[in-house]
């Protein structure tokens, strides 16, 4: 049984005819209204359908904390999956129910979607934001060792109970980014867990422009919870034996890399604020260690890389 989970916000134009697309669809829908200013609420309340579950925020929460209360209700219900729409009517109407089916029928504990493909984009799209999902997939490969995941900010989500069982969200992603945490989480917890995660070529529809995300914010919220995750990960990584060594290579990285800053502070003494020394010693000195620690970061990379495969797919 699967419950489908529609976040809407100011979607007055849109909400009713998703709705009425899926309400036969799925056993459950579970609506979320994150304080609308519009006459989202007022479509909501002509509903009766004892299928359909509507919560409504008191105040605006933001998109993401909107989903943690979808997942908290879900996992106190019977059913078993949980596909995560947008209420705009962004995505493809086959694209929803090829995740259902492909969570329903292979196993699969996290389906995420990639739209930066051939036919994966209708309409226009802002430039930065391709510049933005180009740095939001970087970070993502670095933050879970996995080379082939694309698209992080994607919103279109499939997942199982199982997968969703203690599931907290950050504050810090309470309004935008979620989706890259949800990524980055589902895939560093395929590294520990039998966690079966699919990645599917999926198409977005953009029809008017909404209020853009600002991208420094965006930028420095993924930075920061990259590099944050990157140093928790060393821990809990040398717990398992199979990225043991993966772990001690992330430790000799950081290592190198603290000797060539130290180095590159020196060569910077020296060379503009008139300390003795041998300038060119330390430069060559931080060229060596700091390829030292690309080289190390890179192995440590490869040996997650290799396990993340094991239970990741590819889906058309």
């Amino acid at each position: 049984m699967t419950t489908l989970a529609i976040l809407a916000y100011n979607e007055e134009k849109s909400i009713k005819k998703v709705i009425d697309t899926f309400i036969d669809s799925f056993d459950k829908l579970i609506v979320i209204d994150d304080a609308s200013r519009d006459n989202t609420s007022k479509i909501l309340e002509t509903y009766s359908d004892k299928k359909l579950t509507i919560l409504s925020n008191s105040k605006n929460l933001g998109a993401g904390k909107s989903l943690e209360i979808c997942i908290n209700h879900f996992l106190e219900t019977e059913d078993n999956y949980l596909v995560k729409i947008d209420g705009d009517g962004q995505f493809k109407n086959n694209d929803i129910l090829k995740i259902k089916k492909f969570i329903e029928t292979s196993n699969f504990d996290f389906i995420k979607c990639d739209r930066f493909w051939e036919k994966g984009i209708e309409g226009d799209i802002p430039t930065i934001r391709y510049f933005g999902n180009a740095f939001a997939s970087f970070l993502a490969k670095f933050s879970t060792g996995n080379w082939r995941v694309n698209d992080p900010l994607n919103g279109l989500f499939g997942f199982s109970k199982t997968s969703l069982k203690n599931f907290k969200l950050p504050k810090l992603f309470y309004r935008y980014g979620y989706p890259f945490f949800l990524v980055t989480h589902m895939l560093n917890q395929s590294s520990r867990k039998e966690i079966k995660v699919g990645q599917l070529k999926n198409t977005i529809i953009y029809q008017e422009k909404k209020k853009s995300i600002n991208p420094f914010t965006m930028f420095f919220k993924l930075f920061w919870y990259s590099l944050k995750n990157y140093y928790s990960k060393i821990n809990w990584k040398l717990k398992y034996s199979k990225l043991q060594g993966s772990a001690l290579l992330d430790i000799v990285s950081q290592l190198f890399i603290f000797i060539s800053f130290f180095a590159l502070f020196r060569f910077f003494s020296i060379r503009y604020f008139s300390y003795v020394g041998p300038q060119g010693i330390w430069f060559l000195v931080f060229i060596i260690f700091f390829s030292f620690s690309a080289i190390s970061l890179y192995l440590a990379l490869n040996i997650e890389n290799e396990l993340a495969q094991k239970n990741f797919e590819e889906l058309n």
